[in-house]
């Protein structure tokens, strides 16, 4: 006979990764609004800031898939997160820092609760 095994319940990750990937999409659309009345008002381009908040939009994407699916191989998934916190604060820097501490706390909970 297979023992039982009593999965935990890992809400307190999904709701952490979930309002951390809401807040960085977020946090990649206004920096693109950002970049774009830079842009206007100094009659410059400036892709680059817009780069970088699409590349957030589709960490924070793929973070809030990760933090939904966190019951399925913890570990994981908890260093997917922590990348993905890691990567908000690369990208965009000062609009990340909620988002990232967000992700990042889900994933170190992740790899942390047993």
């Amino acid at each position: 006979m297979e023992a039982y095994k009593k999965q935990t319940n890992r809400v307190a990750e999904t709701i952490l990764g979930i309002l951390g990937s809401v807040f960085g999409i977020f946090g990649g659309l206004f920096a693109i609004v950002f970049d774009g009345l830079d842009a206007s008002f100094n009659n410059t381009s400036g892709s680059e800031i817009t780069g970088l908040g699409i590349s957030v939009i589709l960490v924070c994407i793929i973070t809030l898939i990760l933090s939904c699916i966190i019951n399925k191989k913890r570990v994981v998934m908890g260093i997917l997160l922590i990348i993905g916190g890691i990567l908000n604060f690369i990208f965009i820097g000062f609009f990340g820092v909620l988002s990232g501490i967000l992700i990042l706390v889900a994933g170190i909970l992740a790899l942390l609760r047993k």
